[in-house]
């Protein structure tokens, strides 16, 4: 139930984030930031590190462990370069509330795999659960925003574009759930740890990074990822201690 609960969090993250998108976008920027720094920090203080030490008791060498972070980085990467090529295959999506929708889609899917990473984290230890629950949690804040501008494509929304959000905050649960039902074992759990560095890796500098930059050029961007880092980095020591 606890770690249910993590992933009912991050639900309640991402209709913050729908929120936001309509009432206070002048601070996006920052969010994305700090968001960015968050999965960074998560990656490389907590979740790789339980990873490779989960991974090496059952005899894999921390390359093997390393390769499957390159590989859950590209099956993200190439498939939102699909996704993009087939909603919009010329580039210019315009204000098309289809193709948007079409786009929440994805970030659906996405956030099923956030749940499933916060349950598998929980599984091989209660303070990467945390760890890694934190960072989603964070992020997830920018996938409600993102789903509800994909939808509305800066639009007033319609009812519909409020089924979207809601599906996009059960999503987590939904994932959790599968991976607690599962009954998966420590090194199968190991080896999804190691795809979901990739899968941070990807969104905090494919996703959030060039989106807050493209929204905000200073300095107050750079000012927050180094902020999330720094917070993982001591949530992690302290909870070493």
């Amino acid at each position: 139930m606890k770690i249910i609960l993590l992933t009912v969090f991050a639900a309640l993250s991402t209709l913050i984030g729908g929120w936001l998108a309509l009432h206070a976008r002048r601070h996006v920027h920052l969010l994305l930031g700090f968001g960015a720094g968050v999965l960074l920090g998560a990656t490389f203080f907590d979740l790789l590190p339980e990873a490779i030490e989960t991974a090496g008791q059952r005899g894999w060498t921390s390359r093997e462990v390393l390769a499957l972070t390159v590989f859950g980085f590209l099956i993200f990467y190439l498939g939102q370069r699909f996704l993009a090529l087939q909603v919009c295959p010329d580039g210019d999506c315009g204000a098309n509330r289809h193709v948007g929708r079409m786009s929440a889609v994805g970030l659906i899917a996405h956030s099923t795999i956030d749940g499933a990473s916060i349950a598998a984290a929980a599984l091989i230890s209660w303070r990467a659960g945390l760890v890694v629950a934190v960072g989603i949690i964070v992020h997830d804040i920018t996938d409600g925003l993102n789903t509800i501008l994909l939808v509305t494509r800066g639009g007033s929304p319609e009812k519909k574009d409020f089924a979207f959000l809601v599906a996009d905050a059960l999503a987590p649960i939904l994932g959790g759930t599968l991976v607690v039902v599962s009954a998966m074992s420590s090194h199968q759990l190991a080896l999804v740890l190691g795809v979901t560095s990739g899968f941070f890796l990807f969104t905090a500098t494919g996703d959030l990074l060039p989106d807050a930059h493209r929204r905000s050029p200073g300095f107050s961007v750079s000012a927050a990822v180094v902020g999330g880092i720094i917070l993982i980095g001591l949530a992690v020591r302290f909870a070493a201690i």
